[in-house]
């Protein structure tokens, strides 16, 4: 009868070679030969890819020691991971194929698309392939078992317990090899490491900047970005073709969290002054409820689902290439850290250097007028160069930040945030009247902005845009939400967008608009680019009347959302699709729409190369 060590030994054999087998899978079905990483790129993968493999194999060939199958007879513990191993690898063969012909992994939503019926009118199966998948899956089955007697026949009838636990430390060395080199080339900016990431199927690469940095690690400068030849995207889907005859000056002001029904007379009298001359947007709605997906929304004119292949070809925004090509100044600012989320690799990666940061010693309220002093002295210094400004401001983040004894916008406001004391309970009353407090500081640094701009006779050339990264939440709905990155509901993605464009007449627009419509509006109309908007982006023309009504995709950390009127069609991390309705309560009986999903998967594709 085997031994404990002997069937350890038996179970850490069939994972090891297993996890070979992954390693063919995904390279298999890898486009390598786009592969832009050179030798140190593929060096790195050959480390990373077998260690990843190996911690997934790991982890399901565990699950039966987990749930006790250690009996004298080792039948239970080969069929359960016969089973488990089988079901993995499965799993694997349809990630490769999605991800051969679409350029990324499977996720949640796509599995619910096609799994689900959503896709069907898409990618209907016929009877052929569901024949061919029953024999693929029966091969699997029969391998698997072939593969687990083959390790028993490889194995001494006792296994010693020294070399079992040296070939545990000899893996547990494979991945933390590959981690470390993850978090030390993330550091350095390599790009022909990180842009291998997207050929790890649900990798979290380990990223520790700030540690790397402390040790003396960090970015080189790089002027280029990966040849497009090799990339995972066709972005854009054709060169741009971009001239400005006028030139305007461009200046973006982003507030963290800013609610939509923050903008009023008295809670931003700055920016409401500001609105009543320009163009109103009152149905507008960020990209995603957290400011990665938030800014990548409005910087790129993408939804965030492109956020790990920009990440991983560190691709910025084409906005800045066609700034720098029409000699735009670019001035930069925010108030907190650029590099986390990583927008110094995503929308920012080629003008990075140009990237401002108050400094960390200072509150974040003094943070804020750090920043918005130094754009006002840029603007009064620019001269005859066009110039791009941005600044992002951090104030209106919880806990809603203010300067030294600022005075409350209305009573009764809290001294401080607890966010423990959150619940159904709970009177938000005080929390939002700081909330408002902040914004109402905010937006007088704006009005300083503004101010600046007519007295140096620049406001006749200037757009100028106030918006949020999100929105913030107090319980509106009575379901115990708070803050942001918790629901895709109006209170959570709903924010104001004050568009003011020279000579442009004043307006209140009621159709809903998007995060993704600023920069292919920008570009047309600002930057004179020629091309249809669909060559670079997934937005609309915020100016055309005619523009129609179309599904958000929407991004959070841990779901991805489909906003359609008042319905919204949440995917979760495990699959699951829920409908819920204008108040957020689920709409039982009611799938997604179909329709409402294609549009999603298109957009989710669309600059994939395929």
């Amino acid at each position: 009868m085997p031994t404990r060590w002997t069937r350890l030994a038996w179970l850490s054999l069939f994972t090891t070679l297993n996890a070979c087998v992954a390693v063919a899978i995904a390279l298999g079905n890898a486009p390598l030969h786009d592969n832009p990483g050179g030798a140190l790129g593929l060096g790195y993968l050959a480390v990373a890819l077998p260690g990843h493999f190996l911690a997934f194999g790991a982890l399901v060939s565990l699950l039966p020691l987990a749930v006790g199958l250690w009996p004298r007879s080792p039948r239970p513990l080969v069929a359960s991971a016969v089973l488990l191993q089988g079901l993995w690898l499965c799993l694997l063969l349809v990630d490769a194929k999605v991800f051969a012909l679409y350029r990324f992994h499977l996720n949640a939503m796509v599995l619910n698309m096609v799994f689900g019926g959503a896709l069907q009118d898409q990618v209907a199966l016929s009877w052929q392939s569901w024949l061919q998948s029953l024999g693929v899956l029966a091969a699997v089955a029969a391998a698997e078992g072939l593969l687990a007697w083959a390790c028993w026949k490889l194995l001494p009838d006792r296994a010693r317990r020294r070399p079992v636990l040296l070939a545990w430390a000899a893996g547990l060395l494979l991945m933390a090899t590959g981690q470390v080199g993850t978090a030390y080339y993330d550091a350095v900016g390599e790009r022909a490491v990180t842009g291998q990431w997207a050929y790890l199927p649900w990798a979290q690469p380990i990223t520790a900047k700030r540690h790397m940095h402390r040790l003396g690690v960090r970015s080189a400068p790089q002027a280029t970005l990966p040849d497009p030849r090799h990339s995972q995207l066709q972005y854009p889907l054709h060169p741009l073709r971009c001239q400005s005859h006028t030139r305007p000056n461009v200046l973006v002001v982003v507030l963290e969290s800013l609610r939509h029904d923050a903008l009023d007379a008295d809670t931003m009298p700055a920016t409401w002054a500001l609105a009543r001359q320009s163009e109103r947007f009152d149905q507008h709605y960020s990209s995603g409820n957290a400011t990665r997906y938030g800014l990548f929304g409005l910087l790129y004119g993408l939804p965030g689902g492109y956020w790990p292949s920009m990440l991983s070809e560190q691709r910025g925004s084409i906005l800045f290439d066609v700034l720098q090509q029409q000699g735009y100044a670019l001035h930069l600012y925010g108030s907190a850290p650029l590099y986390s989320p990583e927008f110094d690799r995503t929308v920012f990666a080629q003008v990075r250097e140009q990237l401002h940061t108050a400094p960390s010693s200072l509150p974040v309220a003094a943070r804020d007028r750090h920043i918005v002093d130094a754009l006002r002295a840029d603007i009064r210094g620019t001269g005859e160069r066009p110039w791009f400004g941005m600044v992002f401001l951090d104030s209106t983040h919880a806990p809603y930040h203010l300067p030294p004894d600022y005075p409350a916008l209305a009573t009764p406001m809290a001294d401080s945030v607890n966010f423990l004391a959150f619940d159904d309970d709970h009177d938000p009353t005080p929390e939002r009247n700081r909330y408002r407090t902040a914004v109402h500081y905010a937006d007088a640094l704006v009005g300083e902005l503004l101010a600046t701009l007519r007295d140096s006779g620049q406001a006749d050339n200037t757009i100028v845009l106030v918006t949020g990264d999100h929105a913030e939440e107090f319980n509106d709905l009575g379901l115990n939400y708070w803050g942001h990155n918790g629901n895709f509901s109006d209170y959570q993605m709903q924010v104001p967008f004050v568009l003011h464009w020279p000579d442009r007449a004043p307006a209140a627009h009621a159709g809903a608009s998007s995060h993704e419509d600023w920069v292919p509006t920008l570009m047309r109309y600002g930057l004179g680019c020629e091309n249809p908007l669909a060559d670079f982006s997934t937005g609309q023309d915020l100016f055309d009347a005619g523009r129609p009504a179309r599904p958000l995709l929407v991004e959070s950390w841990s779901q991805r959302g489909i906003r359609q009127g008042d319905r919204t069609f949440v995917f979760d991390k495990f699959g699951n699709a829920t409908t819920l309705d204008a108040h957020y309560l689920p709409l039982a009986g009611q799938p997604p729409d179909p329709a409402a999903v294609r549009t999603a998967w298109k957009a989710l594709t669309h600059f994939r190369k395929q």
